[in-house]
């Protein structure tokens, strides 16, 4: 999982969720304002169906997977990656609102990118209402295309087998991260331990 600089001179890490943590996503959601529970749903929900859908994700930990994107171990961005079959996924990104325009959704999507291709999915794919701008020019970039089953509302992308460059720089982020999360576990532990 890659970091890719610094962003607002923190920098972002981007990990997975553990089973243990999924009910932590419908927790995440309910924090988020209107606006931007609109623009993921494409309409006002209750409290009670982020619930259900948190507790469906729980339920079913075998086709749903979490990429968080943390500042100083705070949550300001989520991409649900959910199995469809065995050659595709979708998955619906989240960045909080007050930390948009700062790249965070470009890195989730690049190791949700590279997540489906290391594991041999072909195809990937993002329900996104076609108003959402922002979404959709992440989806161009990442040389997503639009798929018409319901109108312009998702877009895929076919991903290309996994090869020993994209395998080893996996390893090369993974060893990054792992550091990275030893740097701030052993800062945290001198704060409180002296």
């Amino acid at each position: 999982i890659e970091n890719y600089g610094k962003i607002n001179n923190n920098m972002i890490t981007i990990r997975f969720l553990t089973p243990k943590e999924y009910h932590w996503y419908g927790d995440w959601l309910k924090e988020q304002d209107e606006e931007t529970i609109q623009m993921f749903f494409g309409l006002q929900v209750s409290e009670y169906f982020l619930d259900n859908l948190a507790k469906s994700f729980v339920d079913d930990i075998e086709n749903n997977y979490f990429l968080v994107a943390e500042r100083n171990g705070v949550w300001v961005g989520t991409v649900h990656i959910a199995i469809v079959n065995t050659d595709e996924i979708e998955f619906g990104i989240i960045v909080n609102h007050g930390c948009r325009k700062q790249g965070i959704a470009d890195q989730m999507m690049r190791e949700a990118i590279r997540w489906a291709r290391e594991r041999g999915y072909s195809q990937l794919y993002m329900h996104c209402l076609t108003w959402n701008k922002p979404i959709n020019h992440l989806c161009h970039k990442h040389g997503l295309k639009t798929r018409n089953m319901m109108g312009d509302s998702e877009v895929q992308i076919e991903l290309d087998p996994p090869n020993i460059i994209t395998l080893s720089k996996e390893v090369g982020i993974k060893q990054r991260n792992l550091f990275h999360t030893f740097l701030n576990t052993s800062k945290a532990y001198q704060e409180i331990y002296g």
